[in-house]
């Protein structure tokens, strides 16, 4: 069984995996899940997103806020139907009843993501555990040039949407 999810898993997620929980975080110190997903997209995809620098995706958070952040910034992003995802393609997760996580597609079946109390990880995103909590597969579509948004809150920011 390894050997087959060895062949599937690519080999630079062992660059990730691992990595340390930090709310806010944007770097290899320390990152939270739209850390870790501008950090894979832009190191092994060559996307440049936003940071939302300011955003925290931490326990205790303001989840209606956050949910709502999430939905405003969506327009970057193309719908992928599920079946056609593909590495690379970020994951719109519910978490406590709101669209509040975020993962990087790494193989079929297989994310790569963090959370608070847990560092980098793999997991099935089509296992028990997940599978119910996918909201959908968002592709980044570069719209071309602009600015890196920081400090932007639910409200203000207006650019790098997830969709």
């Amino acid at each position: 069984m390894c050997d087959k999810i060895c062949q599937t898993i690519p080999d630079w997620t062992a660059d990730y995996v691992g990595l340390p929980f930090k709310a806010g975080g944007r770097d290899r110190c320390g990152l939270d899940c739209w850390g870790l997903l501008v950090t894979v997209l832009r190191e092994q995809f060559g996307n440049v997103i936003p940071a939302y620098d300011g955003i925290s995706f931490e326990e205790g958070c303001d989840r209606a806020a956050l949910a709502t952040f999430m939905e405003t910034h969506k327009t970057d992003w193309i719908d992928v139907p599920t079946g056609q995802e593909q590495p690379g393609d970020g994951i719109l997760l519910r978490m406590m009843g709101h669209p509040i996580h975020v993962a990087v597609v790494v193989a079929n079946g297989w994310m790569l993501h963090i959370e608070e109390g847990i560092d980098a990880c793999l997991e099935r995103y089509d296992g028990a555990k997940w599978r119910k909590r996918v909201m959908g597969f968002y592709r980044y579509q570069d719209p071309g040039p602009r600015h890196q948004v920081r400090g932007a809150g639910a409200a203000g920011a207006t650019r790098g949407k997830l969709r």
